[in-house]
């Protein structure tokens, strides 16, 4: 390869690495907040489930099926 063609190789190389390092960043930082909602709804499910009271089921003896 001529010295030219290093250079414009590097160059597309540089050019690329920055693109995906910024895709990679944006997807982190969007990770980041996706969890961070996870972790804020399960906490507001598991403070609901608390707030809700089971139906206690009651058994009928057998006299009140005769």
């Amino acid at each position: 390869m001529a010295e030219n063609d290093l250079k414009y190789l590097i160059a597309a190389y540089q050019s690329k690495s920055a693109d995906l390092l910024s895709q990679v960043v944006a997807a982190e930082a969007k990770n980041m907040k996706l969890q961070q909602m996870v972790e804020i709804l399960s906490k507001q499910v598991k403070e609901l489930e608390l707030k809700v009271t089971k139906p206690k089921r009651s058994t009928k003896s057998t006299q009140e099926f005769e």
